[in-house]
């Protein structure tokens, strides 16, 4: 899930300690979770997110979950590696499944897409139901999983666009409580994303209409009403983020200078 950088988290003491090696996109994660008893990591892979918050003293505790026997090992190996058995506990299993209701004050989802986070928090309702925090990273789906959170009590505090790599991470921070109902552009890109206006967000912006784009074209190889009518929808949805891409770049540049 996470590939090596050479970023660390500081803890706040001051000192590394261990030094765990962080890509931009854990290390983004892990600075913008708050202070918080307990951490569930749902596919945590190399466990470095649990293992640098532990680090800089932002949690107290951490639960890795893995489904796979293969990333599990790993996750295990690498905590034992740091000296942290007695903070960090890697359990195989499927989601919030391994988890009990009340062990955890938050619950981080990164690398995956915003279908499978939405299933996660269904299936984990009973756990969900008693978290403070949802610390998020979809692949795809950020748009469903926005309206998801809206609609199921989670209000987003903060959010992310994070450059890594050469590809571009949708970072999202909820909390309990009530947020006014988001537009379809809101969902799509974020609310305080929009409000913020990051650099990156044009970038965001240009790759949207590019994947329009290459479906629109598609369907002008079909002759059928029902692609007649997707392709009008696209052209549309593509206008709609084509001025808002004008809205963020200056008269005479492009959104890759």
């Amino acid at each position: 899930m996470d590939n090596q950088a050479g970023s660390t988290l500081n803890g706040h003491n001051g000192r590394v300690g261990a030094r765990v090696k962080l890509s931009r996109r854990i290390s983004a994660l892990a600075e913008m979770l708050p202070d918080t008893e307990a951490l569930a990591d749902i596919g945590t892979d190399h466990a470095r997110l649990l293992s640098a918050l532990v680090e800089a003293g932002k949690i107290q505790r951490g639960i890795g979950v893995e489904i796979a026997r293969g990333p599990y090992r790993r996750a295990v190996a690498n905590v034992a590696a740091l000296g942290y058995e007695g903070k960090i506990e890697i359990r195989l299993g499927d989601g919030l499944e391994p988890v009990a209701p009340g062990e955890v004050t938050a619950c981080a989802a990164a690398g995956m897409g915003g279908g499978t986070i939405i299933r996660i928090l269904e299936r984990g309702a009973e756990v969900a139901a008693g978290l403070s925090w949802l610390l998020l990273q979809p692949m795809t789906g950020a748009k469903a999983l926005r309206f998801h959170l809206q609609q199921n009590g989670w209000e987003i505090c903060r959010e992310a666009l994070t450059e890594d790599r050469g590809a571009l991470y949708e970072i999202i921070l909820a909390r309990r409580g009530s947020m006014a109902p988001l537009s379809p552009l809101e969902a799509e890109f974020g609310p305080l994303i929009l409000a913020e206006k990051p650099p990156q967000l044009s970038l965001a912006v240009c790759q949207r209409i590019h994947s329009l784009r290459g479906i629109s074209g598609q369907l002008e190889k079909s002759s059928s009403a029902a692609n007649s009518d997707k392709k009008e929808q696209l052209q549309a949805q593509i206008r709609e983020w084509e001025a808002l891409l004008s809205c963020l770049i200056p008269a005479g540049t492009s959104a890759g200078s």
